[in-house]
């Protein structure tokens, strides 16, 4: 183990945590404090062995005091102006989603910039920033963080050691070998988005379940191809769509109306492999920021219709 949480009925959920940063013996812990604690009255070593029950040695590098709290701004985007990261949002040091939400703002934001800088973005490309990345924090802290609180807190209230300790062991043992769904099933996804076709659900940003499925929303799953490379190796910085087993004459379609209506498009073809097999598409449309604009088993009605809503034209003719 290299993490662990410590649970206090008193605390009402809220967790002590350890965990390990590297292998040359450094180490984070965070806890509940009360209130007007501050460097002065804080005593890192006497309160990390007080939750640990042994006795420790350490020596502290930083003690620091924040409050647990979430924060997101309105929108992410007023005219030209657009927030990523802390300063769109604010999320307590938890398990590195703070950061990680910043990163993928970067990397959401960045090729709709890019596609607007070089003419092929539509009017509702950059607005599905706001529309995508803003669902996506609300739904961690709402879904993961503050959910995991919660149930913490309602186990804690209805199991305690004091009324008996075989029946709470069982109970725990329960809850020690019950799949972490908090974990498991975290996965972003943009269904809802207006720039992703054929999406499921209605609500951008929920959770998806973690799967080699090519679901439009979702982020593509690694693969082979059959020519030996790594498909990521092979998107692009526009769009890229995989053609696994398709025709050349389709494959001609594809570029054929992405050349007409001005937008760039690679196409990756393969054949069915393994890998390729667990996607249960023919074609998909990847965006820069790996995740699927679209997916079908078969060539769509509309070509040009589905790359258009990729590029944030759907309201242009």
């Amino acid at each position: 183990k290299s993490f662990f949480r410590i649970l206090k009925p008193e605390f009402r959920g809220y967790w002590q945590f350890l965990g390990r940063v590297d292998l040359e013996g450094n180490w984070f812990y965070h806890t509940p404090v009360d209130e007007g604690t501050n460097s002065s009255n804080f005593d890192p070593e006497a309160h990390l062995e007080e939750s640990l029950g042994v006795k420790v040695s350490a020596s502290f590098k930083h003690v620091g005091f924040w409050n647990l709290r979430f924060a997101v701004v309105d929108s992410y985007r007023n005219g030209r102006v657009f927030l990523a990261g802390d300063a769109a949002h604010s999320h307590p040091p938890y398990g590195g989603y703070g950061i990680n939400l910043g990163f993928e703002d970067a990397r959401n934001l960045g090729w709709k910039l890019a596609a607007e800088l070089d003419g092929w973005a539509g009017p509702e490309l950059l607005d599905s920033y706001n529309h995508e990345r803003r669902a996506v924090f609300v739904s961690t802290a709402d879904q993961f963080i503050t959910k995991a609180i919660e149930e913490d807190a309602a186990f804690l209230a209805t199991h305690d050691p004091k009324d008996g300790v075989e029946a709470f062991l069982e109970a725990w043992k329960r809850r020690a070998s019950s799949p972490d769904s908090q974990v498991v099933e975290y996965l972003p996804h943009y269904s809802g988005s207006p720039i992703v076709s054929n999406s499921i659900g209605n609500a951008s940003g929920a959770r998806g379940i973690h799967s080699h499925l090519a679901v439009a929303g979702g982020h593509l799953g690694p693969a082979a191809l059959s020519d030996g490379s790594q498909v990521f190796d092979r998107l692009g910085k526009d769009l890229t769509l995989i053609c696994i087993g398709i025709d050349g004459d389709m494959v001609a379609k594809f570029r054929k109306e992405a050349e007409e209506i001005g937008i760039p498009l690679r196409i990756v073809s393969t054949a069915m492999t393994a890998d390729t097999a667990r996607w249960e598409a023919s074609l998909i449309l990847v965006r820069p920021d790996g995740y699927i604009a679209f997916s079908e088993p078969n060539a769509p009605d509309s070509i040009r219709k589905q790359l258009s809503i990729a590029a944030g034209r759907s309201s242009v003719s």
